[in-house]
């Protein structure tokens, strides 16, 4: 049997090997590549703009306020070349003819007969990819690198190599050889971020592309093959070898005669020095924008990142966006100033913070760190998700439960831990409030203006689990919230659980953007507006590619709402963030959180005009914010004071604006029970306990006062009184009727006004620090106490003969 040989077999196996292509080619083209799959008009589009020059026009409204586009006024903020790239177009009548032919001679030299894509060559590459017959062998045309220039696509994958192929057909179906060179020309990278080869005869010769000469052009067309490896300025000794490589492929194309190649070739390297580009970088709001256009592009035209960034930085693009340039100047010279932060911020403290219209939602303003911006494509901290803490509460339990009516602004929780859980000989109460006190009776006022975790574990099993994940991923879009997943430790993360929805402790959190944009539901009478930095993208034919129309959504009743803003207002006023003195300019709301490990504190507060989230904690995230934590909000405090004095300058106090109580009830109540003042709640030792607060007509408090109890007081000896206390001594005073036991002591700032009914079949105590109806309680139980070694509910046992 003759042996067959190995040429014949190679030759069979390419056989083979092509006949699968050709077959995997039209199955891929069918399966992944139909029209429906590729967006030729996006191609187009793509196309014409890589005509532009690289600026990009930004615009913001001339009164600051436009909801849509009707509204909007433009006028121009700022033109930008993008991506710290060099472009300048040239028309191909102004270029050397030899730059033309010496890329057709290098990179496709069947360019002006094929139909896009060179048949041959291609199965060759892949033959190479698989046998390796050559270090490299280079398969795309002109046209394919002109869809992979303008798209960004530069994924080596089969699927997106057939892509690029149908492209390239469909580009030279539309356009004519010469307008494909010269777009090619115009976006072929060069090195040093230089685009197009105009931009690179200047920075690189000083000359005109007109003027180069032939080994000029040469090391033009070698630079594009490696533009770093091959950059003049660099490696002059890898560049002149390729430019004299460049060269004999011209001279073996027939572009160069002999004499003209040796002539050329003899020449050595002449570049002008290189040139240093100092260009202020982006604003945060400026990247702000950017990320959010690159995100829609991908979205709306189902574009790769890299798509939609070349097609933002190709330029031309006319954006329309939010930013109001006081706020953002305001707020960029506040924190480019060092010397408005504390000193912690040299051992890596840092600071963010957005500011939002509350009408609208439009983004105003943003910071994404403390000192003057040195680059582009930084860390914004305003856009990373950071543990909101009690900042959640009033988004995520106290304004649905307000809305379903299950609470109202006077409801009473008892602020005592909910759980206990053996520790050895001791127990360790759950949820702790921060600071660790508890209060005992305690209304929804002033749980949240105080941050009370107990009752907001309450209002969690109130709420569940499910509704209030359910609201916060649905309703407000928190993306980052999870169900259930496996952390990087192995361990299982879920936000399901009382720690996150309740305290705020989610397993990835939430950005300060996400919960100040969370927040405008409040001041827009329950209407929840996305935080939008731009409204709408132009092209360079002033064709809106994307309208970012406004989005309203409903999450609250405007009642709701209302009442929220009054609650909310205590916080400033007399809570965790009374420190806040914008409040006495105009109605200021808001609320403060921190993380259970204190390395992330949060404010989020909003007047009717404005909303505003500040965020400060170590970038890293491996220290506690400690004493400098106080600082975030005297800094809100300041910046919003300078955006509000400008604001409203000129307005009389008649015409700024108050956050609305149309359509509430303003009503007295009893802070211990949450119902109708009666006359037993005169009689409460500790003083008035008449409070007032805003309802809606159908939850509003019903009923008097059943928690107060009349009893019989010795003022001489304070105590409750006995039979032998002498008249002149005793009192009418109210004490409180509750049930509450725990398994180990515990300090409740109430505990010695309870009141407990007895039948006297058992002694009374002889002892002050302890209450009149201890003999009752059953061992091993314990009711809390004052923290006076004296309790006022003790046992007159001095007259109790």
């Amino acid at each position: 049997m003759k042996r067959i040989k190995r040429p014949l077999i190679v030759s069979l196996c390419a056989v083979l090997i092509i006949a699968s292509v050709i077959s995997l080619g039209g199955i891929g083209y069918i399966a992944f590549f139909s029209r429906k799959n590729i967006k030729f008009d996006y191609d187009e589009m793509l196309f014409d703009m890589a005509k532009v020059g690289s600026y990009t026009e930004y615009y913001v409204d001339e009164g600051d306020n436009a909801t849509d586009l009707s509204e909007y006024r433009p006028r121009s903020l700022c033109n930008i070349a993008l991506g710290d790239t060099r472009k300048r177009w040239v028309g191909l009548g102004d270029v050397n003819e030899k730059i033309i032919s010496g890329f057709v001679a290098v990179e496709d030299r069947k360019f002006y007969t094929h139909s896009g894509v060179d048949v041959k060559r291609t199965l060759y590459a892949l033959l190479n990819s698989m046998f390796h017959f050559r270090e490299t062998f280079g398969a795309s045309t002109i046209t394919q690198q002109v869809v992979k220039n303008i798209s960004g696509d530069s994924e080596i994958t089969l699927k997106r190599k057939l892509s690029e192929i149908i492209r390239a057909y469909n580009i030279e179906k539309n356009h004519s050889k010469d307008e494909i060179m010269e777009l090619y020309l115009n976006i072929v990278p060069m090195g040093e971020n230089i685009i197009g080869v105009n931009m690179a005869a200047e920075v690189y010769f000083g000359k005109e592309p007109k003027e180069l000469s032939t080994e000029e052009c040469a090391t033009l067309i070698g630079i594009t093959n490696a533009p770093t490896r091959y950059n003049p300025h660099i490696h002059p000794n890898e560049c002149l070898k390729k430019r004299n490589d460049v060269l004999y492929a011209m001279h073996d194309f027939g572009i160069l005669s002999t004499e003209e190649y040796e002539q050329a070739i003899s020449q050595k390297l002449d570049v002008i020095p290189r040139s240093e580009v100092n260009e202020e970088p982006l604003s945060w709001f400026i990247e702000t924008v950017n990320s959010d256009v690159i995100s829609a592009l991908c979205q709306k035209y189902n574009m790769s990142f890299a798509g939609a960034e070349a097609l933002l930085f190709n330029g031309g693009l006319k954006i329309y966006t939010t930013e109001n340039v006081s706020v953002q100047n305001t707020l960029e010279e506040y924190f480019s100033d060092k010397s408005n932060f504390p000193n912690e911020i040299n051992r890596g403290l840092d600071y963010s913070m957005v500011v939002v219209d509350s009408k609208n939602g439009n983004l105003l303003g943003i910071v994404g760190s403390v000192g003057k911006k040195q680059g582009n494509k930084l860390l914004n901290l305003a856009l990373v998700p950071r543990t909101p803490g009690s900042s959640l509460k009033p988004i995520a339990l106290y304004a649905p439960l307000i809305d379903s009516g299950k609470i109202n602004y006077a409801t009473v929780f008892d602020d005592v831990p909910l759980d206990f859980k053996k520790s050895g000989t001791d127990y360790i109460e759950y949820p702790q409030n921060y600071p660790k006190r508890y209060d005992g009776l305690t209304t929804v006022k002033d749980a949240l203006r105080l941050s009370k975790n107990t009752v907001a574990v309450k209002l969690y099993n109130m709420l569940g689990a499910e509704e209030i994940y359910r609201n916060l991923k649905s309703g407000f879009g928190f993306s980052s919230l999870v169900r259930h997943t496996e952390g990087a430790d192995g361990k299982i993360l879920t936000d399901l659980a009382p720690s996150p929805l309740a305290l705020g402790q989610l397993s990835y959190g939430v950005s300060v953007r996400e919960l100040t944009s969370a927040y405008t539901v409040f001041p827009s009478d329950g209407v929840l507006h996305s935080a939008r930095s731009y409204i709408a993208v132009y092209d360079s034919n002033g064709n809106i590619i994307l309208d970012n129309a406004p989005t309203e959504k409903r999450i609250f009743s405007i009642g709701t709402a209302r009442i929220m803003n009054q609650l909310l207002m205590q916080v400033t006023k007399n809570g965790t963030a009374s420190a806040i003195t914008l409040k006495r300019t105009v109605d200021t709301a808001g609320k403060t959180g921190t993380s259970g490990d204190d390395k992330d504190r949060l404010f989020v507060g909003y007047t009717p005009y404005l909303t505003a989230g500040i965020w400060c904690g170590y970038r890293d995230s491996t220290a506690s914010v400690g004493r400098a934590a106080p600082s975030h909000i005297e800094i809100w405090d300041n910046i919003m004071k300078s955006i509000h004095s400008k604001m409203l300058s000129g307005y009389d106090d008649g015409e700024i604006e108050s956050f609305s109580t149309g359509g509430l009830i303003r009503r007295e109540f009893c802070r211990d029970s949450g119902r109708l003042y009666s006359d037993n709640c005169l009689h409460d030792p500790r003083g008035s306990r008449l409070d007032w607060g805003y309802f809606l007509p159908s939850s509003q408090p019903t009923g008097l006062c059943d928690r107060h109890v009349l009893c019989k007081y010795d003022i001489f000896a304070e105590g409750v009184a006995c039979d032998g206390c002498p008249d002149e001594f005793v009192r009418d005073v109210s004490l409180l009727r509750i049930d509450r036991t725990f398994p180990k002591e515990i300090y409740i700032t109430d505990a010695e006004y309870v009141w407990h009914s007895t039948d006297g079949t058992k002694p009374p105590p002889n002892d002050f620090d302890v209450p009149f109806f201890y003999p009752y309680i059953p061992d091993g139980d314990y009711v809390g106490r004052g923290r006076n070694k004296k309790q006022y509910n003790s046992f007159c046992f001095i007259h109790n003969g």
